[in-house]
């Protein structure tokens, strides 16, 4: 039978989620099942997942006065979600634009979680304090090592490739015009404007013992960054969820850079993670507990 799986953001910055978004749907392709899979919200860099041939429905960002008890039914987001009338809504991070409306709709909610700080659990409107109820989703996900202030279920953190899925040194060497059979590294990051640039700066020097290949999808860089992996012997990226997992994971020796984030801690991945062992993949993890 044909399932409806949905995946929603409302992300405002970089691609992280739309990342995530095409990690889950990666994983679904491998295992086989059988489903409609749409990304709906708001993404950074949408398109990204449109060259991936996943549908994504782009919504505008709404205010907490939007989504609040009086009237999230007429929100832009309550309409989408119930019109898509997904089997299992996936929603990665945005408890506060969907605690209500999870409710309301047929299927399953599954909600992801990375680190993030205890303030990022509750908001003030309108004189009120609104705090993270996790009984609102049928499943809460914790898709990293990391400590959240409530139960939840945890998985190896989500990478959008499995190992024998990268190009090979050659192939992957010789699409990005460096010479295999030497040293190469990747100075990388999609994150806020400027970050790009400032990585660039900083790390230039290492042209003087390695090929140096920089990439950022906010410059029409390559993607995904991962498929080549295999050619780099040393990568700078940032401490962000995707670059510093997707570096773990694959084995690179790296730099990581932390950015300042307002809910996210990346030095705090950086300093405590670096040594985590994969026993899976997070997103073919998250697909088993999808098929029960």
């Amino acid at each position: 039978m044909l399932v409806r799986i949905a995946y929603y953001s409302a992300a405002y910055t970089g691609c992280g989620h739309t990342v995530r978004g095409i990690a889950v749907h990666n994983a679904l392709q491998r295992a086989e099942v059988d489903c409609e899979y749409v990304m709906v919200g708001t993404f950074g860099m949408p398109e990204l997942a449109e060259s991936q041939g996943i549908p994504v429905v782009q919504l505008e960002p709404e205010s907490f006065d939007t989504l609040s008890a009086e009237r999230f039914r007429s929100s832009t987001t309550y309409r989408a979600l119930r019109r898509i009338a997904a089997d299992t809504l996936i929603v990665d991070m945005a408890w506060f634009a969907t605690h209500r409306i999870v409710a309301e709709l047929s299927g399953t909610s599954i909600l992801l979680l990375r680190q993030a700080s205890e303030e990022f659990f509750g908001y003030h409107h309108n004189g009120a304090t609104v705090e993270f109820d996790p009984a609102s989703y049928d499943l809460v996900l914790q898709i990293e090592p990391c400590s959240l202030p409530f139960d939840s279920l945890a998985i190896d953190p989500i990478i959008m490739r499995r190992p024998h899925e990268l190009l090979p040194r050659d192939r992957a060497a010789g699409a990005l015009g460096l010479d295999p059979a030497l040293p190469a590294a990747l100075i990388a990051t999609n994150g806020k404007p400027g970050e790009f640039e400032e990585l660039k700066q900083s790390y230039s020097y290492l042209d003087d013992a390695y090929q140096l290949f920089c990439s950022s999808n906010h410059h029409g860089g390559v993607f995904p960054i991962a498929d080549y992996f295999n050619t780099f012997d040393f990568v700078v990226c940032s401490g962000g969820y995707n670059a510093f997992w997707e570096a773990v994971y694959f084995g690179k020796e790296a730099v990581f850079v932390p950015h300042p984030r307002e809910f996210e801690n990346q030095a705090w991945r950086i300093e405590n993670c670096q040594d985590y062992v994969f026993r899976a993949n997070g997103a073919d993890e998250l697909v088993k507990i999808l098929g029960g």
